[in-house]
């Protein structure tokens, strides 16, 4: 089980593709525009979250998060690819669902 402050973390997280109308999607049907825009809103919430960070894969989803608001070059240019933006969002987003849905 997981404490409330780890759910309200994650379901802040969720909410972010509620808001983008991509909860529970591959986000194969959204365009581009929408999925920069999700994509820029989750790494920044992983990046401010705090109490559930540690509990978060630190090499799947904080390190990049943190590389790519950082600017790293290598991270930025993996994420332009719109698919490793697809996978990583899915990725997130299944972790949260699976381990802090209400």
């Amino acid at each position: 089980m997981s404490s409330p402050e780890l759910r309200a973390e994650a379901q802040k997280i969720l909410s972010i593709y509620r808001f983008y109308r991509c909860d529970g999607t591959l986000y194969q049907d959204i365009d581009d525009a929408r999925l920069d825009d999700l994509f820029d809103a989750v790494v920044a919430a992983i990046e401010e979250c705090g109490v559930l960070k540690p509990h978060l894969p630190y090499n799947e989803f904080v390190r990049p998060s943190r590389e790519v608001l950082r600017g790293d070059s290598g991270w930025v240019g993996h994420f332009e690819e719109r698919d490793n933006r697809r996978f990583f969002l899915s990725d997130v987003y299944d972790f949260l669902y699976l381990f802090y849905r209400k």
